[in-house]
């Protein structure tokens, strides 16, 4: 019995495009053999002389599928008038590979062989269609891992020349977890290239380094480490952070420690050790201070923290939970977070020793939002 293939509508047109695509790419094939760009015809109204070798071409052609070339020919420019227009500066190879991928009935497959010969020349021209095929070809090469280390800097260095910052992009992101000694022997000797370069990769990997943070954080933040209840935040939209801090205290007076700042959101964050006396209590509250940038100052930001103190006795406890909470952070909001602590129960349990603290604050910060005056 024979098994009856039922084809869907979207199926057959999938199977009729390819045999249409392989029946023009036959006709492109034979066409493309045949045209000779060094080869005068009666459509041909204008000559380049490149390298000693002369190309011709029509000048409605060239104006349609280019805006340069339209102007060139369109206005008062020199060009417009003479017959032969020479090209200083540029290959006879590169400049018929690129005729024949921008001409119609002759246009060339985009391939790792004249790729690079083309792009600088559709940009030069502004070939915008050209362009298009070229990054998407090399969007797809680099992606895949077809291209070496030492074709992915070519084309870093070709993307930042043209400005090319979607093609760049990609480039950092496939040199990204490639030591920066690795990529200096691979021909690039221009010192303000490879430092375009270096400062993609180093991009690269701090949205690397911000994204993995994040999901730690966040596992860190959604489980019960302190079999405390703790209300379900939904975490999804946040970047995550962790500033572990430990100060010598002067305990003998108020002392004030601050930490190192972190980046979330372009927010500084600080973590604050505060010594200070109330009622005649020595007292210590560790905190987190959040600083807006000042052209901001409308911005707020909803932060869900954990603060912990680590033992640094000898027993099993390794640490002690402080709060885990949820607060709004604004431009003239202080100490959003703290827990006020008796230094003579810290010290007692093991949590102060020779005036040395351990602290660490682990927490999300949702993207900012425009507060309401």
């Amino acid at each position: 019995m024979s098994c009856l293939r039922v084809v869907s509508p979207f199926v057959r047109c999938q199977e009729k495009n390819i045999m249409i695509n392989q029946i023009e790419s036959g006709e492109e094939d034979e066409e493309m053999k045949s045209y000779d760009f060094t080869m005068k015809t009666w459509r041909d109204d204008v000559t380049f002389l490149v390298e000693d070798q002369r190309f011709y071409a029509t000048k409605a052609i060239l104006a349609i599928a280019s805006s340069v070339f339209e102007a060139m020919f369109g206005t008062n420019f020199k060009e417009s008038e003479e017959k032969e227009i020479p090209l200083p500066g540029k290959k006879s190879e590169d400049f018929n590979e690129f005729l024949h991928c921008m001409y119609p009935n002759t246009q060339k497959k985009i391939d790792a062989d004249n790729v690079y010969k083309i792009l600088p020349l559709a940009d030069e021209y502004n070939v915008k269609s050209l362009v298009k095929k070229c990054q998407r070809y090399l969007n797809f090469r680099l992606t895949n891992e077809q291209a070496s280390i030492k074709e992915v800097v070519h084309c870093h260095s070709l993307a930042t020349k043209h400005n090319f910052q979607g093609l760049r992009d990609v480039c950092a992101s496939r040199l990204s977890d490639i030591g920066l000694k690795e990529i200096q022997p691979t021909g690039l000797e221009d010192t303000e290239t490879l430092l375009e370069l270096h400062k993609d990769i180093l991009k690269k990997q701090g949205e690397l380094l911000d994204s993995t943070r994040t999901e730690l954080v966040k596992i860190y933040m959604q489980k019960d480490l302190t079999q405390e209840t703790a209300s379900a935040h939904d975490l999804t939209s946040s970047k995550g952070a962790m500033i572990a801090f430990s100060p010598c205290l002067d305990l003998t007076k108020e002392d004030l420690k601050r930490s190192k700042p972190v980046y979330v959101w372009d927010i500084t964050f600080e973590v604050v050790v505060n010594v200070f006396n109330r009622n005649n209590v020595d007292c210590l509250s560790v905190s987190l201070l959040s600083t807006f940038p000042k052209t901001e100052e409308s911005l707020a930001c909803i932060v869900d923290a954990i603060f912990q103190l680590r033992y640094m006795g000898e027993d099993d406890i390794q640490h002690k939970c402080l709060t885990k909470e949820r607060r709004e952070f604004s431009k003239n909001a202080k100490f959003s977070h703290g827990t006020r602590l008796k230094l003579r129960e810290l010290i007692s349990y093991g949590y102060i020793v020779d005036n040395k603290i351990d602290c660490v604050v682990y927490f999300m910060v949702q993207k900012p939002f425009v507060k309401d005056q």
